[in-house]
């Protein structure tokens, strides 16, 4: 297959990452990439003899899509995301930021454990730990608004919740202009409740034997806003699940990482075939 027919416009990278980094001083070489798509690229580096051995270095788009210009995009998620992170310093269960590195990117903390998404199922009250963590993430005035994605829940080496990949999170009031407060208001707290509506989801699919009848009734409380996002998106998903499946079976969407990549990533099943599972 020639160059020329691949396409390399659907991933956040034109080629592979940074051989090399440096974040806090201390260099840091590339050990695989743990995931590859539109908005970035997410991966792993190593410096056995740093203090830090093991860092997640997230670099956002940098290549342009159809001719037109998308690093502002990249740079805007890596401020935004910054401004998350910082918020939530200190907050159990949220990665520890490590700082910007060179090519667009930055550093966190490497968390030792596996994707909700991956085997085995999480421990037993491994829900009721994620409750809180939301709560505290809540309580700083920040929702987590992505919590669909069971790849983006870790399961610790302690069985301990972990949260990562604050791109789409939302600040609540207190960070918007006082003018704007009341709407932002009404959206953070709505989003809250999402993120709620999607641990108890999980719950219900993962561990039944735990969930209490509130939790059930949460579980499938759809409505208002909810329904009308899902009502309004589901062409756009269709559309584009079509769309890469179609790129697959021609052999034309190829990414320019695919060699380090963790294969191991259930979420990209989901365009893969054409049955998606019910949120």
């Amino acid at each position: 297959m020639s160059h020329r027919s691949q396409n390399r416009q659907m991933f956040a990278l034109a080629g592979p990452p940074p051989q090399e980094v440096t974040a806090g001083g201390v260099g840091y070489r590339l050990s695989k990439v743990f995931k590859h798509d539109f908005f970035a690229a997410t991966c792993l580096y190593e410096s056995p003899a740093a203090k830090v051995p093991k860092i997640v270095v997230k670099f956002g788009r940098r290549q342009d899509f159809c001719g037109l210009p998308m690093a502002w995009l990249g740079q805007w998620f890596c401020r935004h995301e910054e401004g998350i992170y910082r918020t939530l310093a200190g907050v159990p269960g949220v990665p520890r930021w490590m700082g910007r590195v060179e090519g667009g990117g930055y550093a966190i903390q490497f968390i030792e454990g596996r994707p909700l998404d991956h085997q085995p199922p999480p421990p037993k009250g491994f829900f009721d730990e994620l409750r809180k963590l939301f709560e505290a993430v809540h309580k700083h005035g920040v929702a987590y608004c992505d919590s669909n994605k069971r790849s983006n829940i870790l399961i610790g080496a302690d069985g301990r919740p972990w949260l990562v990949d604050y791109q789409l999170a939302f600040r609540g009031p207190a960070f918007a202009p006082r003018l704007l407060r009341p709407i932002v208001r009404a959206a953070f707290e709505h989003m809250c409740v999402k993120d709620i509506y999607h641990l108890y989801k999980h719950k219900r699919r993962m561990a039944p034997d735990e969930l209490t009848a509130e939790e059930e009734r949460i579980s499938r409380q759809r409505e208002g806003w909810h329904l009308l996002h899902r009502k309004l998106t589901k062409f756009y998903r269709a559309a584009r699940r079509a769309f890469l499946q179609k790129q697959l079976q021609a052999g034309q969407l190829f990414s320019p990482t695919a060699e380090m990549e963790d294969h191991n990533q259930p979420e990209k099943d989901k365009w893969r075939k054409l049955d998606e599972p019910p949120r």
